[in-house]
């Protein structure tokens, strides 16, 4: 017994991990949307309709790159499984992409990136990364790790790859692939390692596992760039294009040996993974340094913004007269538009859109454009994308009204050029009318070309864009018969080199371009072709823009502190002719693509091969609902566990077996399983139990459905009035087990609308929830009268007591116990800053009513309301959170309260016997309380690499107080939390810790008299936490 209490406590510690890092739900597309499939010889692919021709674009890239992808990670795709890979793509939903093994499936999201993305086409991107990480999950089904796979399905092969390699090793094993099976990929970019290079040139050279994470004050890059600099790294300066493939083999020979990956380092290198990291960090900056002296000479700068205590960027800047327009953000702030005016003091204008474009001022109107990409107000993976703007001197946002997506705006009096994206992956150049948003002008690219950021010279139109080749620059030449004749002039032919920053200086086209491995400022002659670079800069730069005056030009520059805004005198600057087809040579980057192709070479492999497509056919929802992907043999809870407590540890995890189902469109996710647990009425009594669970978004409405057997015996509720007079009587309600499982079955739909934008979350949800089980209650009333009685009590003593005697029962039903429960909830705010604990601003409040509607002349319906808000704290990095909830009776002439929010102190709300007494006799009951969060940096400690790496100390002190009455219970104590990187090598964010409470108040020693329940002054116990 003492051993299966082991089993289940160590169980209710991993389980939350791995369920938190398992089940992704990708989100949900439009419920009207239907779909189609269309199969290769080793993939399905599951596309809306409208996609038809970009779904065989995906289908014959993923079947091509198949083999060539796989040549260096030791397995391909469908080698673990023999199965056919689903790939589902999201037509709606902008630049990103997955693979998950729980369910099996590769999701694209195929609305290409209008920001900055690679010199590539999107489809290829996607095809050749993601295919990687197919081949990546294969050893976990395979050798000694394959009988795992019985025990747990696949939800097995995803934690090992999570635990073995690690998410950072993947992806930059990833981002190996797409740089050396493509033209450019993110190796070749100036952007992906240049923080690594300032860092380094400052001395900077921190261990590996100091680099994975962001800490509460150092900054870290993404774990891409760490991925592809480790893994790139050991491949360029150990000649090793196998690592993968040893690593992936020897975990699936061995899984004892979690540290697989550290082995195959020691045996390729020659030396520990740490030594060898830092080796690779050494040679790369002595290679750096190399090309940043051959670029010599530099432009002097001049700072115009300041540090800031925490790593801050100013980036999309704007010069309107004599003041700068930036974003800021960092660790100690959602981003921000700021003004910056000419002494240099930085004002706010307002909140800014995370996911935007740059701004673009229409000198004329004095308007500042941008667009801003958010979310359907109901459907999160049906994107949007708005043109949106502000007066100069004014922080009010407008909206441009407009039914496309539409990015990039570039206004020209009243005429705004913006590019259009649509779900069949075409792109166009539209003129609208900027009063209206109604088109004036559309053009369509060639299906070869993704049109990017537009600019006016005089009423000519320039755009960039991306084509096999990398970024070009083109011009519309509009025909006298209109948008049918016109045709696509390329300016400068492209090259597989970023171009961003795109806009007009006169009679001249100017842009940030990375063709010598940084990036720096060109000016482009329409009118000949010229080239010409501007700047010369150590680390390079961006987001240039002259002052009106033409004077100076400024720029955002990386720092160690952040990109920080430098200005250069104009006649400080360079004039240097410049050859577009002269590139970097990037280091990492040819040393892969030169393993790769001779591996190809030797093995006879490359990627020019037909591929025969299926015809499409309809994909119903329905037959492919249910999809049963993984089990374990435990009894897992996964919404207890999402949210999980350390009380009743047997809804969470206990003895017995789960099932976990999703569909390929994560419209349909569940589980069901048996339990084993003790019963919560009477510990010495075991229960054998069963569950299911399926919550379905495709609708409009979300539907929940769940279903209990055997948690508990039923119960039979009665209700006795025992009379003390003639007149008064004291009633009771009590209850007693029936000779019969206890079930219950819960129905729930809600709508999560969500209205962000600007940089603030917002959004409301109303939900309708019915509950129904085979608990009986008795609505008839039983009257007791009290006799007294005289009887021998234990010690042989006469002891006189009242023995209730039956009088009469007035008329009843004995019905089945059945609840409905109303509510609408609605918030407000920011995200949460890295350094902090909570959103800097940010207010919530959710109101509703719960009754039984069996008993509710003697259990009253209850309203409730909830409110909970956010206010920043002394410093930038702490916060206060304040909430308030209060129940209260809504039939008066019902006897009784019954629970409907948690009202008691945290010390005691614990106490569940105490929640249910004061609710029924007591039941207006109204709590407040406050937490003051103070995040403590204690060192970026790590123990075993990522096994176990602590990000901060988080105290926060708290105080809740329960107004009962004229009186009340109150509560002050603390938490004490670390929050944590990663624990047992998952790298995933979560926090453990201990909350302390010392409770007491006026109400106290009435309600410990009244009540007979045993009050405890101090309450001590653990807390976890997991980061979704």
């Amino acid at each position: 017994m003492r051993f299966i209490k082991i089993i289940l406590a160590i169980a209710s510690f991993l389980i939350p991990l791995m369920v938190s890092a398992q089940f992704y739900v990708t989100g949900d597309d439009p419920g009207r949307v239907r779909w189609y499939s269309i199969e290769t010889d080793n993939f399905k692919v599951i596309y809306p309709e409208g996609a038809d021709s970009l779904a065989r674009v995906y289908a014959g890239k993923i079947e091509r790159y198949r083999i060539p992808v796989s040549l260096t990670s030791g397995y391909v795709s469908g080698e673990g499984d023999g199965k056919k890979m689903p790939v589902v793509m999201h037509s709606y939903n902008a630049a990103n992409g997955s693979v998950a093994w729980a369910p099996k499936r590769m999701d694209l999201f195929t609305i290409p990136s209008a920001y900055d993305p690679e010199p590539l086409p999107w489809s290829t991107m996607l095809s050749v990364h993601e295919s990687r990480h197919i081949t990546q999950m294969q050893f976990g089904m395979t050798k000694a790790q394959k009988p795992f796979t019985w025990a747990f399905g696949q939800m097995w092969n995803i934690l090992v790859s999570l635990v073995y390699p690690g998410i950072s090793n993947m992806e930059g094993d990833a981002v190996i692939t797409e740089t050396a099976w493509t033209p450019s990929g993110r190796g070749r970019t100036a952007d992906f390692l240049n923080y690594y290079w300032v860092a380094f040139d400052n001395g900077d050279f921190r261990s590996w596992d100091k680099w994975r994470f962001v800490s509460q004050v150092n900054n870290a890059p993404d774990y891409y760039s760490l991925g592809y600099l480790t893994m790139g790294g050991f491949r360029y300066l150990y000649d090793c294009p196998e690592f993968m493939s040893e690593g992936y083999h020897l975990a699936a020979r061995r899984p004892y040996n979690l540290g697989a990956f550290y082995t195959t380092t020691r045996k390729l290198t020659g030396k520990k993974f740490n030594k060898a990291f830092m080796e690779v960090c050494d040679t790369m900056y002595t290679l750096w340094k190399s090309d940043a002296e051959a670029r010599k000479p530099y432009i002097p700068s001049e700072p115009v913004t300041s540090k800031s205590r925490f790593y801050t960027d100013y980036s999309n800047n704007l010069i309107a007269g004599n003041d700068i327009y930036s974003i800021k953000k960092g660790h100690s702030d959602a981003p921000i538009l700021v003004r910056i005016d000419s002494t240099g003091k930085e004002h706010r204008v307002s909140r800014f859109a995370y996911d935007a474009g740059r701004l673009q001022r229409e000198p004329e109107s004095g308007r500042i454009y941008w667009s801003e990409t958010s979310t359907d107000k109901r459907w999160n993976l049906k994107t949007k994308s708005q043109i949106r703007y502000i007066e100069e001197g004014s922080g009010k946002k407008k909206t441009v009204d407009s039914p496309h997506l539409l990015y990039n705006p570039s206004a020209y009096k009243s005429d705004i050029a913006a590019v259009r994206y649509e779900i069949g992956g075409r792109s166009y150049l539209d003129v609208i009318d900027e009063s209206s948003g109604k088109d004036i002008r559309s053009f369509a690219a060639p299906d070869s070309l993704q049109l990017l950021e537009p600019a006016w010279i005089g009423d000519e139109v320039y755009v960039t864009a991306i084509s096999d080749n990398g970024y070009g620059i083109y011009r519309i030449i509009i025909d006298e018969d209109g948008e049918a004749g016109s045709r696509w002039e390329s300016i400068l032919r492209p090259q597989p080199v970023k171009i961003k920053d795109f806009s007009a200086y006169g009679n001249e086209l100017i842009f940030t371009c990375d063709r010598t491995g940084v990036n720096e400022l060109y000016h482009l002659a329409p009118s000949d072709g010229s080239l010409r670079q501007k700047t010369s800069t150590r680390y390079g730069a961006e987001d240039f823009q002259y002052s009106e005056d033409g004077r100076w030009l400024y720029y955002s520059s990386q720092t160690m502190e952040g990109k920080m805004i430098f200005r250069t005198s104009a006649d400080s600057l360079i004039d240097r002719s410049a050859d577009f087809t002269e590139l970097h040579h990037y280091h990492i980057a040819e040393a892969v693509t030169a393993q790769e192709k001779a591996i190809a070479k030797q093995r006879k492999v490359n990627t020019d091969i037909d591929v025969e497509i299926s015809d499409p056919v309809r994909y119903r929802k329905l037959p492919h609902t249910v999809n049963v992907h993984s089990w374990a043999p435990v009894y897992v809870n996964v919404d207890n566990i999402m949210n999980m407590s350390f009380d009743h540890i047997w809804q969470a995890a206990s003895l017995g077996a789960t099932g976990i189902f999703q569909n390929s469109l994560s419209t349909a996710v569940g589980e069901f399983g048996y339990s084993a647990h003790k019963d919560p009425y009477n510990p010495a009594r075991w229960r054998h139990s069963g569950h299911a669970r399926i919550t379905y978004s495709g609708f409009y409405p979300v539907i929940e459905a769940s279903v209990n057997f055997n948690d508990r015996g039923a119960r039979q509720y009665n209700a006795y009035a025992y009379m003390i007079s003639d007149d008064k009587a004291t009633m009771e309600i009590s209850s007693r087990e029936l000779p019969v499982p206890y079930i219950e079955g819960i129905l729930s739909t809600y709508i999560p609308f969500r209205f962000s934008s600007g940089g603030w979350y917002k959004g409301v949800v109303p939900k309708l929830t019915y509950r129904i089980g085979n608990d009986k209650f008795n609505t008839a009333l039983t009257v007791m009268d009290l006799e007294e009685q005289t009887y021998l009590d234990e010690n042989g003593e006469y002891v006189t007591g009242q023995n209730p005697v039956f009088l009469k029962q007035n008329e009843g039903k004995n019905t089945f116990r059945h609840s409905l429960s109303g509510s609408v909830r609605a918030y407000t705010m920011l995200s949460t800053a890295s350094s902090a604990v909570y959103p800097k601003w940010g207010i919530g409040a959710e109101a509703g009513a719960t009754g039984s509607l069996e008993s509710s002349t003697y259990l009253s319906p209850m309203g409730f309301l909830y409110v909970y808000g956010y206010i920043p704290g002394l410093l930038s990095e702490q916060g206060l959170k304040l909430t308030m909830m209060t129940q209260q009776k809504l039939r008066k002439d019902a006897v009784f309260g019954q629970p409907a929010v948690s009202v008691l102190p945290r010390g005691l709300s614990e106490n569940s016997a105490l929640a249910s007494w004061l609710s029924i006799r007591k039941p207006n009951l109204t709590k407040v309380t406050a937490d003051y969060a103070v995040p403590v940096f204690i060192g970026d400690v790590s123990i075993g690499g990522n096994f176990f790496s602590i990000k901060r100390l988080v105290v926060a002190p708290h105080f809740d107080y329960t107004f009962i009455s004229d009186k009340g219970l109150w509560s002050a104590g603390g938490e004490l939390t670390l929050d944590l990187h990663s624990i047992l090598t998952l790298e995933w964010p979560c926090s453990i810790g201990m909350t302390m409470s010392y409770n007491g108040g006026s109400a106290w020693n009435s309600i410990a008299e009244q009540s007979g329940i045993t009050l405890d002054r101090f309450h001590i116990g653990p807390t976890f936490n997991v980061t979704c």
